[in-house]
């Protein structure tokens, strides 16, 4: 009797612990996205004022899709929008479109749609919520560098909304022709991600030079094109120096701090002489 009741004690002692390991088991990084507040239809009667809601997104498929097909899934952090050299996209927050993500090196805005998907939904207002979209839709559409006026213009729908001045490289007239000449190059680029940096430069915006063209050329020339042109903010000691850097778009750091809440992954920028 008693090593039959030893047997049932051991016996309801690993069933425990097993259920015990199942219901602990690892919470996945989606089920952690279900946290936020979630949209209801109502929400559409209590839209912030001035949210543009005419412009039309296309998902993977090139389908198009309005205001009132998208609103829902991005309120509910189930997909992003963002824009890709000049036309809205919508990105869904799904494993498969993920993997079809990791597989292109050449996707816009990558850095933008992987921070989504990895950070969880925990905005439990909704007028927060309403307020994020009003401001992505409201973002830049176009960034115009005029490197002989040490210009930056910032355009939305053709309208200017931004004014700035830049500094270049060390050697700033002409077009970059390899790795280490210290020009800018010129050409139409995107704004490749932005980002935060933890040096002296501030912030970023990589710069999608060089691209397939870029490259070839420089390989005719049997000359490497060079990489990591961006914009970035300026270092203390750089603060009234001109056209320091090795080829990159240097702006003062309030400036791209206002750049960043105007512009985001995936603008077309175009570099003039």
């Amino acid at each position: 009797m008693k090593i039959l009741c030893l047997f049932l004690l051991l016996a309801a002692t690993i069933g425990f612990c097993i259920w015990q390991m199942d219901d602990q088991r690892p919470v996945t990084v989606r089920e952690k996205k279900k946290a936020g507040i979630k949209w209801d239809d109502s929400l559409m009667k209590h839209l912030p004022k001035g949210i543009d809601t005419t412009i039309i997104v296309t998902d993977l498929n090139n389908t198009p899709l309005r205001f009132h097909q998208y609103v829902k899934i991005v309120f509910n952090h189930d997909a992003i929008i963002y824009q890709d050299r000049g036309t809205w996209k919508l990105h869904r927050l799904t494993e498969t479109s993920q993997d079809s993500l990791k597989k292109d090196d050449y996707a816009v805005a990558s850095r933008e749609r992987w921070d989504a998907y990895r950070t969880p939904d925990n905005i439990q207002s909704w007028k927060t919520k309403l307020d994020n979209i009003k401001n992505t839709l409201a973002q830049a559409d176009y960034v115009l560098v005029l490197k002989g006026k040490r210009k930056m213009v910032v355009t939305r729908k053709g309208i200017e909304v931004l004014n700035f001045s830049i500094n270049l490289g060390f050697s700033p007239i002409g077009d970059k022709q390899y790795d280490g000449d210290g020009k800018t190059p010129e050409g139409i680029y995107h704004l490749d991600s932005k980002y935060e940096r933890e040096d002296e430069f501030h912030k970023s915006y990589s710069i999608s030079y060089p691209d397939a063209n870029d490259k070839l050329i420089a390989k005719q020339k049997g000359l490497k094109a060079g990489f990591g042109v961006s914009i970035h903010g300026t270092k203390p000691k750089k603060i009234n120096a001109k056209d320091w850097t090795a080829g990159c778009i240097a702006m003062q750091n309030n400036d791209i701090d206002t750049l960043f809440k105007h512009v985001g992954d995936g603008t077309i920028i175009e570099i003039r002489k």
